[in-house]
């Protein structure tokens, strides 16, 4: 007795820690729509994930949660479930469900084995940098007036620039400030010249041809400044290591991969699959219009000559 009695408080106090994992958002009817039943709906549907994740938008596909469940109660009190037309649509779809999960366990597949073997890919560090450049970039006004091209300076200039910019530096003045106050480069002096996180293959430095930084960073130990400008076509620049090299998280790096495979995985896919299992098209056949018999035509008067086409009297009304 004293057993049992010691045993609800503990049974409480662990029906209230699910509960509280796993809390109830409505109920319809009795029943609990959970914030695991949410969870769920977004791993079956990852396009409502970004929705999900702001209240409105996680009310909204509630409410509709709500509604889906309210006709379904309806739907099993009526026994439509037990129709014949509903078990035809539950075969179809059970066979569309089925088949969609063999596709995307196949692309988890593929996706997972990239990772691995495209390690190198993945391995990112924190970069900074300052630009003194050899052109000098145009302001937005004058991109509209264009009224005089842009003054260029000579590499020579350029690298004086630089090299007084690197005696900053070496003296013991913090990359982030000087950055801040001389760096040519408009976006990334807004951020004390931050690059943020780079690949040794960058997409995007290399669409700004400045390839050559990351070359170099992936060099350098963390904290430290290229020892010498790094020439680009934009001018001369210095960079600094802010984070070390590490490897991107498989979490992270996941769905990058997947819209760089789905397409590519599928059609693969699919042609060692009609590899796999013979596909055959069944054509109807049509019957084959008898010819007419030579003693069935009887010739025109005019041999030779092609006969008369049928004019709109002749062709057949709607009705007959």
């Amino acid at each position: 007795m004293h057993l049992r009695l010691a045993l609800i408080p503990l049974i409480a106090i662990l029906l209230t820690t699910a509960c509280e994992k796993n809390p109830t958002l409505a109920k319809v009817g009795g029943k609990r729509i959970t914030e695991k039943d949410l969870t769920v709906l977004g791993e079956v549907n990852p396009r409502l994930k970004p929705r999900m994740a702001t209240p409105v938008g996680k009310k909204k596909i509630l409410e509709n949660y709500v509604e889906q469940t309210l006709l379904y109660e309806e739907a099993r009190k009526r026994g439509i479930h037990r129709s014949d037309k509903t078990k035809q649509k539950l075969d179809l779809y059970e066979k569309i469900i089925i088949a969609q999960a063999v596709l995307d366990d196949e692309l988890e597949n593929q996706i997972k084995q990239y990772y691995e073997n495209h390690r190198d890919e993945f391995e990112r560090l924190k970069l900074s940098h300052i630009l003194i450049r050899t052109v000098e970039e145009e302001s937005g006004a004058k991109k509209k007036a264009a009224a005089k091209p842009a003054q260029k300076r000579t590499e020579d200039a350029a690298k004086k620039l630089i090299a007084k910019i690197k005696e900053r530096l070496d003296k013991g003045e913090t990359f982030d400030k000087v950055a801040s106050e001389v760096s040519e480069d408009s976006q990334s002096k807004q951020n004390q010249g931050s690059l943020g996180y780079i690949t040794l293959r960058d997409k995007r430095l290399e669409r700004m041809g400045w390839l050559p930084l990351a070359e170099q960073a992936f060099a350098l130990q963390e904290g430290n400044v290229s020892p010498s400008p790094i020439q680009t076509k934009d001018g001369f620049h210095l960079i600094k290591v802010v984070e070390e090299k590490k490897l991107q998280p498989f979490e992270e790096a996941e769905t990058g991969i997947r819209f760089r495979l789905q397409s590519d995985v599928r059609t693969k896919f699919l042609a060692d699959l009609k590899k796999k299992y013979k596909v055959d098209y069944i054509e109807e056949k049509k019957p084959a219009s008898p010819s007419p018999s030579p003693e069935a035509v009887e010739p025109n008067e005019g041999a030779g000559e092609p006969a008369p086409a049928p004019g709109p009297e002749a062709a057949p009304s709607p009705q007959s």
